[in-house]
Formats: structure tokens, sequence, C-alpha cells
């Protein structure tokens, strides 16, 4: 025969409602899924914008190369024959590369050329790559003044 619990040792119970209950296993697998995508976007977003950064990075140190290359051939004198007296080069940074590219006017309503001529008018182009690859490419003029 079973003994009836002493009302001093009974353990009160809340009433179950009918509709109460946990969560179930797909609840908390699609929960758990929604979190994964949530993250995984947002990684995805940090990468994206950490290479977008590197890029622009890239770009403007370029930009600075080019600039400053620029400016050395302003300041050096006028050179008819780029290839036998080579205007000065910048020494960039290891990764970098600077080269130029020397087209010269055809006197006197020409297109400009690359074969070597003295008619007192050059383009010079000045190219950036970084790891081998294109960055930048510019061109100025040297007139012979």
């Amino acid at each position: 025969m079973l003994s009836r619990p002493h009302p001093r040792y009974r353990i009160p119970c809340l009433p179950r409602l009918a509709d109460e209950g946990g969560f179930s296993l797909v609840e908390e697998l699609v929960a758990l899924a929604v979190i994964v995508v949530g993250v995984a976007v947002v990684l995805s977003t940090i990468s994206t914008a950490s290479i977008g950064v590197r890029e622009v990075d890239e770009h403007v140190f370029a930009e600075d190369l080019a600039r400053s290359q620029a400016e050395r051939i302003q300041d050096a004198p006028y050179s008819p024959d780029p290839t036998a007296v080579p205007y000065p080069l910048v020494s960039p940074p290891a990764g970098y590369a600077v080269s130029l590219g020397v087209e010269y006017w055809t006197a006197p309503s020409g297109p400009f050329t690359s074969t070597v001529r003295n008619d007192g008018l050059q383009r010079i182009t000045v190219s950036v790559t970084h790891d081998g690859q294109s960055v930048l490419s510019v061109a100025h003029y040297k007139v012979n003044r």
C-alpha cells in the first residue's frame, strides 16, 4: 500500500497549460541556421571590405610614386634621346616597379610616335606595377625650352 507524503514535504506544482511546451529540435536547428548565415554574411563583408581597402591603399601609393616620378622628370633637363641619356627614376619600395615610356611629337602637326625624334615635345608615360600587376599609368609632357 502506498502512503501519501506528509503535507509538509509536498512540493507545490504549478499547473501546466495544454499549449505550453519547450522548443522543438526543428526550431532549434532553424535558429542555429539563421545565426550561422548571419555570421557568414558579416565575415564575408569584412573580407570584402579589407580587400577594397588594400586595393585603394595600393592605388593611392601608386599615385604618389607616379607623381614623384613625374616631378623628377619635370625637374630634369630635357633629354632629346632618353634611351641614350635616360631621365632619373625614383627608387620604389619592394614589390613596386616604376617604368617610363617616351613618345615623340612629330612636327608640325603629326601624332606622337615611338621613333626617336627631337621636335621639342615628348609624351612620357609613367607606369606603376605592384607584384607584377599594372596599377596605374599616367602621361605627362616634357617640352624642350
